[in-house]
């Protein structure tokens, strides 16, 4: 990013958090405490939200109105009564139509005007499995414009959006249907129908990048699929890629192979991304500066002087037997991305680092367990 980017970026935050801790101070609630919806779910034909209520606040109340009528009034949709010492609240109701906006109202047990949360958007479209004629596959289509670090988490119920660093997104589709970002934005069908049937694998997917200057890329979860979208270049840009689920089919019985962790670390000031195989590991630098040296266990690598580490000798960092396609992430540490996706031949290991400078990033990896 910029230098004048940068300063107004900071300027805009400044002011940003100035702004809460006023509002904070003006409702009377503890800095720590926070009125939000923290989650949001599909549960067959309802919608489960989860939101975080400071004290002094009694009843609360989930309002939605429509996005597509910007003359639409906030109607109540479910209310709570909440314990005086705040806490964590869940609100259960069916599937909304269309395109809706959510917020949270509540009254001060004190007197005091209405504190109201930010919105949350939802939007329902068809499911994935429909895409295709075929229904060979299930596709999930992105187009949007990037201009920061962002995160899609897809599970077979809906996809949530969250926003990491810089701008927020502009206009965003998926599948041809509108889908305005904001800080948390979930997408899901309605009715009875699964945002990603059980007859399509979360596990086996493809990623078809279509536009995109940096990173696009994917990581597995317990029952999810994470897709991460990083542009650390100045200013934004457009981005396009499809993700492809294949048709489920049973678990091959895991068999006894070596056991091996690679724990990698380096300084990251941009993005980049290497590739393990069992004979060497490949360097590709994306965007900004190099990385001086990595460190790949106890190897030492300085890939913008050689990008080709051999997997041999005193730089062998892996067992040449080990299943790659065990790979498992054991933990991470660093502000930005620090991901990996495992094949049979290959692993991908992805870095990115939006905010200004550079950050230490550690990804460790286990095989065979």
């Amino acid at each position: 990013m910029n230098t004048t980017k940068n300063g107004a970026a900071r300027s805009c935050w400044i002011l940003a958090a100035a702004l809460v801790a006023f509002l904070a101070m003006a409702i009377e609630v503890p800095p720590s405490a926070r009125f939000v919806i923290t989650s949001i779910a599909a549960r067959g034909t309802n919608v489960v939200l989860t939101a975080s209520i400071p004290p002094g606040l009694g009843q609360v109340v989930l309002e939605m109105r429509s996005m597509l009528d910007a003359n639409s009034k906030w109607e109540e949709k479910a209310l709570l009564d909440v314990p005086s010492g705040g806490g964590l609240v869940t609100f259960t109701l069916p599937k909304p139509d269309g395109m809706q906006l959510m917020r949270l109202k509540a009254k001060s047990q004190s007197a005091g005007p209405a504190t109201v949360s930010s919105e949350l958007k939802y939007v329902s479209i068809p499911s994935l499995g429909t895409m295709e004629p075929a229904q060979t596959n299930a596709v999930f289509h992105f187009k949007g414009t990037i201009d920061g670090s962002d995160k899609i988490t897809i599970t077979r119920d809906g996809a949530l959006w969250e926003h990491v660093n810089w701008a927020w997104p502009g206009s965003v589709t998926v599948n041809g249907a509108q889908w305005d970002p904001s800080e948390k934005n979930y997408l899901t069908t309605t009715g009875t129908a699964k945002f990603l049937p059980e007859s399509f694998s979360l596990d086996s997917a493809d990623l078809k990048v279509i536009a995109a200057r940096d990173e696009v890329t994917m990581e597995r979860a317990d029952n999810a699929l994470i897709v991460y979208v990083d542009d650390v270049s100045n200013g934004a840009d457009e981005y396009e890629f499809e993700v492809r689920f294949h048709p489920s089919r049973p678990k091959p019985v895991p068999t006894a192979t070596e056991t091996a962790t690679l724990k990698i670390t380096a300084d990251i000031d941009g993005s980049d991304c290497f590739i393990i195989t069992r004979t060497e590991a490949t360097w590709r630098h994306g965007q900004r500066a190099f990385p001086d040296k990595v460190m790949l266990n106890n190897v030492e690598w300085y890939p913008q002087l050689d990008p080709v580490l051999k997997n041999e000798g005193t730089n062998a960092f892996l067992p040449a037997t080990v299943d790659l396609s065990s790979a498992k992430i054991v933990s991470r540490k660093g502000r930005d991305l620090a991901t990996m996706w495992a094949e049979d031949d290959a692993v991908y290991v992805h870095f990115a680092d939006n905010p200004n400078g550079s950050d230490t990033y550690e990804l460790e990896l286990s095989f065979g367990k």
